[in-house]
């Protein structure tokens, strides 16, 4: 058990998560850490994709350790092969492989360039369900940055950062952020079934460095950020902006970004309670990102992501020196009204987890 087992996080497990980007799965075995399992993912010779338990049952060798034959794996040590059910169909020496020679096969499913594996109940496992993300990968009418961070930290801090958008006036007060974001927005907060969206208008307000340099304003804007927290860890961000008395909150936006700014999606897969694999996209409509300026966007848009990097693992480091630290989830009186849509967030995944755990109690 982990040592700061007090603190363990909950993972849900009846969902998709983002096992890898899609590009990065082939024939080569790639084996990786997810929700504090170990899986392989490779593809038949077909294209199909595979995910399974990377662990040999006879002497728990990672099964990435070994060779693709055909769509089969077989084992580096003593060259048990599995097929992609998971069943070994050849023990080296034996007529018939044991019945204890199996490894877990996950549904997997692919949509918008990414990846997704299923790791709970598999009868529950319905593709419909993979969230959709077309200007992620799809539409052409927009300038794309994508990228995989490996965070040394638990989701969740990931998940407070990107929901809680305040901070933006002093994690990237040179860019996206300066301090009307943090003291002039009006803030609101709504839940629908386990979706959180919490919206923050800001109006009259003096434009950002970011937003003077790629909207090229010259006088004071109407801004808007709109961040959802959809099940069970995938946060989308849109910031946009027109100019001062033009609509912030109106339907007089040309495009979900107005005159200018971008939109985000993450999507957060635990690797374990302390480490999270922090896959996302960035995106800019092509007639707000002039094409001379398109390089520079994408090096400001890694420079604000390195930035919440550095704090959501300065954060648990902190934590891990001190895992006896006032939870703030159990003590509202130490929450700041900026709080509202994390504290929100996470009380429909402390319900969500403890339906599941209801549920495996009730199966026993």
């Amino acid at each position: 058990m982990n040592k700061y087992s007090g603190r363990r996080q909950m993972f849900l497990r009846n969902f998709w998560y983002v096992a890898a980007w899609s590009k990065d799965v082939g024939r080569e075995l790639l084996g990786r850490i997810l929700l504090n399992e170990y899986v392989v993912l490779y593809r038949k010779e077909d294209g199909t994709p595979v995910a399974l338990e990377n662990r040999c049952p006879h002497r728990n060798l990672p099964l990435s350790e070994g060779r693709l034959i055909g769509d089969e794996i077989e084992c580096g040590y003593h060259g048990m092969v599995f097929n992609c059910d998971g069943a070994c169909t050849h023990l080296p020496g034996s007529e018939s492989p044991p019945d204890w020679a199996t490894v877990r096969q996950y549904p997997v499913g692919e949509r918008n360039g990414w990846l997704f594996y299923w790791p709970g109940d598999p009868t529950l496992a319905d593709e419909a369900l993979i969230p959709d993300y077309p200007k992620h990968n799809e539409n052409e009418d927009w300038i794309r940055v994508q990228g995989q961070t490996y965070v040394r930290a638990g989701y969740r801090l990931v998940l407070d950062n990107l929901l809680d958008l305040s901070h933006l006036t002093y994690v990237h007060g040179s860019t996206t952020g300066n301090r009307a974001v943090a003291e002039l927005a009006n803030l609101t907060t709504e839940q629908e079934g386990d979706t959180v969206r919490v919206t923050r208008w800001m109006e009259d307000i003096e434009p950002a460095l970011a937003f003077r340099e790629y909207g090229g304003y010259e006088n004071n804007i109407d801004r808007w950020q709109m961040s959802q927290f959809i099940p069970p860890a995938y946060i989308n961000i849109n910031n946009g902006s027109v100019d001062a008395g033009t609509g912030a909150d109106r339907e007089t936006r040309n495009n979900e970004q107005g005159k200018w700014g971008f939109v985000v999606y993450h999507a957060m897969t635990p690797e374990t309670e302390t480490t999270t694999h922090q896959f996302w996209t960035v995106a800019g409509h092509k007639d707000n990102v002039p094409e001379h300026m398109r390089g520079q966007f994408v090096d400001a848009m890694h420079g604000v992501l390195k930035e919440d990097l550095d704090v959501y693992e300065a954060q648990q480091r902190s934590i891990d020196m001190d895992p006896e630290a006032p939870n703030r989830d159990a003590n509202p009186r130490g929450t700041i009204p900026a709080d509202e849509g994390l504290l929100a967030m996470r009380r429909v995944i402390r319900r969500l987890y403890g339906d599941e755990q209801k549920s495996l109690q009730a199966a026993e």
